[in-house]
């Protein structure tokens, strides 16, 4: 075998074993002090629109946050992704800004709510959770 095609070989195996051992929602990535915090941080600035019964009446609820319809929606993106929409463009109403600290309690609030354990360590915002997979 040539060394290109080894060289191949080895690379195609690391990016297979990569993936495979990629850190997801069920490895305890945040605290429950954290998700408690963006419990009250989601009942401020989110519920008003996330959740169905707190929405006036009249109008559209927007996408849920918890449930299949979230987590098949999500599967397999990372939690980087989710953090990013959050900080970039919630609340779309332009009521409040979110700071980083509060927009990874919200998810850590958020990944509670959908059945994740908690961890000893707080989900912290940005490179961290870019390699994090988000799992049913």
């Amino acid at each position: 075998m040539s060394g290109l095609c080894l060289l191949a070989l080895v690379i195609a195996g690391r990016s297979t074993t990569a993936t495979a051992s990629q850190k997801t929602t069920q490895d305890k990535v945040y605290s429950k002090d954290q998700a408690e915090r963006g419990g009250k941080q989601y009942a401020t600035v989110c519920a008003s629109c996330h959740d169905p019964a707190k929405v006036a009446a009249g109008k559209k609820p927007a996408p849920p946050l918890v449930g299949d319809a979230f987590l098949t929606k999500w599967d397999g993106r990372t939690l980087g992704e989710l953090e990013d929409q959050i900080f970039t463009t919630m609340p779309n109403d332009g009521s409040a800004t979110l700071t980083e600290d509060q927009t990874a309690d919200l998810v850590a609030y958020i990944l509670q709510a959908n059945g994740a354990p908690d961890g000893a360590a707080a989900l912290k915002y940005g490179a961290p959770s870019k390699d994090i997979a988000i799992k049913k």
